[in-house]
């Protein structure tokens, strides 16, 4: 598991958490965050299809409205409205 670097087309760069398969593959998985960002359930998410022999990638839709890393708890959907519509 890792914290990676994207580069987007639009010059900004967004962070994503990744899983590696133990096993090379030729599959790939993107693993979309819920409202509350890339949390420890999407992260458990990119290990369990990485376990299954894909490559996993969540990347971080929050990226222009956030701070890299940016999560918050399910409670708090008021707290992450902005950053949902933003995208």
């Amino acid at each position: 598991m890792e914290q990676i670097t994207l580069q987007i087309s639009d010059g900004s760069k967004m962070e994503a958490y990744a899983s590696r398969p133990k096993t090379k593959s030729k599959m790939g998985i993107i693993i979309f965050q819920e409202a509350f960002g890339v949390n420890g359930h999407i992260k458990d998410m990119t290990k369990h299809f990485a376990d299954e022999g894909y490559l996993a990638i969540a990347p971080e839709l929050f990226h222009r409205t956030a701070p890299p890393g940016f999560t918050a708890g399910y409670d708090q959907f008021n707290s992450v409205m902005d950053h949902f519509t933003a995208i």
